[in-house]
């Protein structure tokens, strides 16, 4: 690689370093040595300081850096100060030197995190030119003395501060290399995909897989793509330089410096791979050698400044400490927002394994976390490396996630140990296929036989049915056809998430009466699609229990709410109905617990037991009695709380169905059409009341927000009966286009027997609620029949509108409350996600079932109740009237005795719900 050598600069760099570690011998000072050659810049703005004063001879205690400049560069330059205090902070330190020969300054740190000038140096004035540096040494000299002495008494007390080595290496190098150069190699790569149209394939099927794990932080392929090249380099660079001690082959790494080019440095760590292993972790990416010459000279920089600190000569804890402070950094610098804390896996491992003694598997590793967490707990009880390694296995369908996890699971006391791992699709693992891995002692290949594991334990991607790779389609199919075959029950490829295939691909995979637990979105205990999972995990599993949390997300960065769910294998076979299911609540945030509540509470999910209520609520159902639940219209979500009191209430239910039709919203594609809001000059034959918009559901009575364009009469018929105003707005939309060009004549939806202007106004609705409530939980009877839009639930009266009033109050009962939360599952804002197929399934108080006498009096007490306007819930269910009313319900068809236990059931499934949502606006709080 062509460099630009500013010779003169760094010849004077050397020289002053040279001249500091002479006046250093003898004097006992807190400063020992200087450094900083490996690392001066060639060609442009360095990462490192010019100087580096050190606490220690080996390097490794960092007091402070010094920028150099020549006599004819302002020490004053604003930017010049910014780009030193820049280093120092990614060096961990608190003051920094600027020296020109003729002048110095001296910055150290304040306490608003700002650096002010605390000393400076003027020179005899002799000095203006760069000739006059070499002319007049004898006079700047002394001046360097002085400045030394001056820094060392600021170390003396106090007002200087060390910085270890490890500090900068683990948090702060790593995330300057990536946001100094994220731009030039996104751009980069933006250039080199115009010239390939397979890079350009790669680079959108990688992103396709990835683009969910950077939505919270890059929405740019590029941008996140070129993150993910500088940790690779970063990671490799650093893993190399930590074990090199251990290691002699990683000592290669030193060749990668000014003189080679990064194919070049593939080829030296290739070398290292050949030699001792480590594929996972020196693996290179695609494209990573598609980098900018400055992007380059950093990571060069970045090498050399860890070989020369010698950072393998660091104390092996510090060294582990290292290895998972660079995982940290990398997953936040991912910002992987489905990323595994290790607190979640730990526990998820717990319950889920039952013989350490067996061959233990994470399938989609990700980055490492869960299988750490086996190491972990294996090691705990086998007291043996060799062993737990042998019996861990370990794959990820991409090479990124397996370097991260490779890291993650190194330890140096088992460097020279082997780790099953392996790259491949998790639905391409068979037990009995031979894998290669490398031997890190010798690097000579190892063929491994994938055994039937004991226990699988992962938290598999969550990935949307939109978002299903084309190269997964054929997977998911077979295992679709294979599922139709062994239970009866179809899955809808194209409409259920990549997760709900993988339990069935990996009991392939387990032995017999082998466990599987794995970490899901909630949506399954919700969804229809949810529910035909579940459904057929039972032909396949024993489902021992379902953890979710009481007290907000797992999953801080992602809108997602996740449960745990554990199994045992069984014979395929029809779901015994005896069979119990534990659905656990937890009630304190699991990264907050101490080793002695942790260890409760696994013994209170492994042994089904509430033995601790303040760690633990847990609800015990057998698979009949579910069966029995989910038939009223019942989620599996509303199965954490206390639900019992339904058995009592069965027989007084009917499906809603039964008394209303559900009516689709009305959607022709073109709204502003169709949905007037305003004045216009249509005739008003033309023109129907119609509700577009939830938040105008307020109050028990809802009123139309605009008027809706159906006309019936043909163009014709409109001349003839002289409605211009309904021409005229025909004429107004006849000769526009839909955002891709094609006329509002051919996109709008209609039928063989409409015009495309005709809308029906045939499906008007008498009582309307929201799709996705929040604290409110309500029915609101509509003014006037009305058109409803597609975003709202609404419900018309089949016959019987004399009990309009009666079947209005039923909905809005307590148990109409109940039955609206319970359809459902909470969102990771708080919302209930509960469509309107769900809600045409639910059921309600029988009408018949109520006397003539006592319809009367629960309709006027629903009316103080309509008057006085709906509260949120733990409000509504606190007020006078509204407890009056609910209780003159359950009264009416004998079941008063259950009021309180379908109030306490309402309030445990909002407090769950809301829990996600109150986490979530304090974490907004606090950042």
């Amino acid at each position: 690689m062509g460099t630009i050598v500013r010779r003169n600069e760094r010849s004077w760099a050397i020289e002053i370093i040279t001249q500091i570690n002479l006046m250093l011998q003898g004097l006992g000072l807190k400063i020992k040595c200087a450094g900083g050659e490996s690392t001066i810049s060639v060609n442009k703005k360095s990462m490192f300081p010019d100087v580096l004063l050190f606490e220690d001879e080996a390097q490794n205690r960092r007091l402070q850096g010094w920028e150099l400049k020549m006599p004819d560069v302002l020490i004053t330059d604003e930017a010049l100060i910014k780009d030193a205090a820049r280093k120092a902070k990614a060096l961990g330190l608190n003051s920094f030197v600027i020296w020109n020969f003729t002048y110095g300054k001296l910055y150290i740190k304040g306490t608003d995190d700002t650096f002010y000038e605390a000393k400076a140096w003027t020179g005899t004035g002799n000095i203006k030119t760069r000739p006059d540096v070499t002319t007049y040494k004898n006079e700047w000299v002394p001046v360097i003395r002085d400045i030394i002495m001056t820094v060392n008494e600021y170390l003396v007390n106090g007002e200087i501060s060390t910085a270890p080595i490890t500090e900068a290496l683990t948090d702060n190098l790593l995330t300057e290399i990536v946001q100094r150069n994220k731009g030039l190699v996104a751009e980069n790569l933006r250039t080199e995909v115009s010239n390939s149209m397979i890079m350009e394939r790669k680079m959108k099927v990688w992103w396709n897989a990835f683009q969910q794990e950077y939505e919270k932080d890059e929405t740019n392929m590029y941008s996140a793509y070129a993150k993910t090249i500088l940790i690779n380099w970063a990671n490799r660079i650093m893993f190399a330089n930590l074990i090199k001690k251990y290691h002699n082959c990683a000592d290669l790494i030193k060749y990668i410096d000014n003189s080679t080019s990064p194919e070049e440095g593939n080829e030296i760590i290739d070398q290292i791979i050949s030699q001792g292993d480590f594929y996972n972790v020196f693996h290179k990416i695609d494209y990573n050698d598609l980098i900018p010459e400055d992007t380059w000279v950093d990571i060069i920089d970045y090498n050399q400044f860890l070989y020369n600190s010698k950072v393998e000569n660091i104390d092996q804890s510090v060294l582990q400490d290292l290895l998972e402070g660079t995982v940290n950094t990398a997953k936040r610098e991912i910002r992987g927002q489905f990323s595994t804390p290790f607190w979640l896996a730990d526990l998820l491992c717990q319950i889920t394994v039952e013989n350490w003694n067996g061959h233990c598997a994470d399938l989609c590793s990700g980055t490492g976390t869960i299988a750490k967490a086996i190491i972990n707990n294996k090691m705990n009880r086998l007291k043996s490396a060799e062993d737990t390694f042998a019996t861990t296995w370990i794959s990820d369908k991409h090479a990124y996630p397996l370097q991260i996890s490779n890291i993650a699971l190194t330890s140096i006391e088992s460097l020279n140990i082997p780790i099953n791992m392996f790259q491949s699709d998790i639905f391409d693992v068979e037990a009995g296929k031979e894998v290669i891995i490398k031997n890190p002692a010798d690097g000579l290949d190892l063929v491994r036989q994938i055994p039937a594991f004991s226990a699988v334990i992962s938290n598999f991607p969550f990935v949307k049915y939109n978002n299903i790779a084309s190269d997964e389609y054929e997977h998911i199919k077979k295992c679709a056809d294979a599922i139709k075959v062994n239970t009866g029950i179809s899955f809808k490829l194209g409409k259920t998430d990549l997760y709900m295939f993988l339990p069935f691909k990996i009991y392939e995979l387990l032995e017999e009466n082998g466990r599987l637990g794995i970490i899901l979105s909630n949506s399954w205990l919700g969804t229809d699609v949810g529910k035909d999972f579940y459904n057929a995990l039972l032909y396949y599993y024993d489902i021992q229990s379902v953890v979710l949390s009481n007290c907000g997300r797992w999953f801080e960065n992602a809108d997602v709410v996740a449960t745990l769910l554990v199994m045992q294998k069984k014979k395929i076979s029809l779901p015994d109905k005896s069979k119990k299911i534990n659905f656990c609540l937890t009630q304190k945030e699991l990264k907050n617990l101490d080793s002695e509540q942790l260890e409760s509470l696994i013994s209170c999910i492994v042994l089904k037991e509430e033995l601790d209520s303040s760690l633990i609520k847990m609800k015990s159902y057998t698979v009949g009695e579910i069966i029995s639940v989910l038939a009223k219209g019942i989620s599996l979500n509303a199965l954490f709380h206390n639900i019992d009191w339904m058995q009592d209430i069965n027989e007084k239910l009917i499906p809603i169905s039964d008394n209303f039709t559900m009516v689709r919203g009305e959607r022709k594609g073109w709204n502003d059409m169709f949905y007037i809001n305003g004045a216009c000059n249509i005739e008003t034959d033309h023109l129907v009341p119609m509700l577009k918009t939830p938040r105008n559901i307020k109050n028990f009575i809802a009123e139309p927000d605009r008027k809706a364009f159906c006309c019936k009469n043909s163009i014709d018929e409109l001349k003839s009966l002289g409605h211009e105003g309904a021409l005229k707005w025909i004429e107004k939309f006849s000769g526009l286009c839909n955002e891709k060009g094609k006329p509002l004549t051919e996109s709008i939806h209609h039928t063989q027997k409409e015009a495309w202007y005709q809308m029906s106004d045939d499906s008007k609705a008498d009582f309307v609620t929201a799709i996705n409530p929040d604290k409110r939980l309500f029915v609101a009877k509509l003014a006037q029949q009305a058109l409803i839009d597609q975003r709202l639930t609404a419900l018309a009266m089949k016959d019987n509108t004399e009990q309009k009033d009666l079947l209005f109050a039923l909905l809005n009962s307590l148990y109409g409350m109940f039955a609206i939360e319970a359809i459902g599952f909470g969102r990771g804002l708080g919302v209930l996600d509960a469509s309107k197929d769900r809600f045409a399934r639910i059921n309600m108080i029988n009408p018949k079932m109520i006397s003539e006498e006592d319809k009367k009096t629960i309709i006027e007490l629903f009316h103080h109740v309509v008057k006085r306007g709906v509260m949120d819930v733990e409000r509504e269910l606190k007020d006078e009237a509204r407890e009056k009313f609910d209780r003159e319900v359950l009264r009416a068809i004998g079941k008063e005795h259950l009021y309180e236990d379908i109030k306490n059931s309402i309030l445990s499934m909002q407090k769950t719900r809301q829990a996600v949502n109150n986490k979530y606006k304090q974490n907004e709080v606090n950042r």
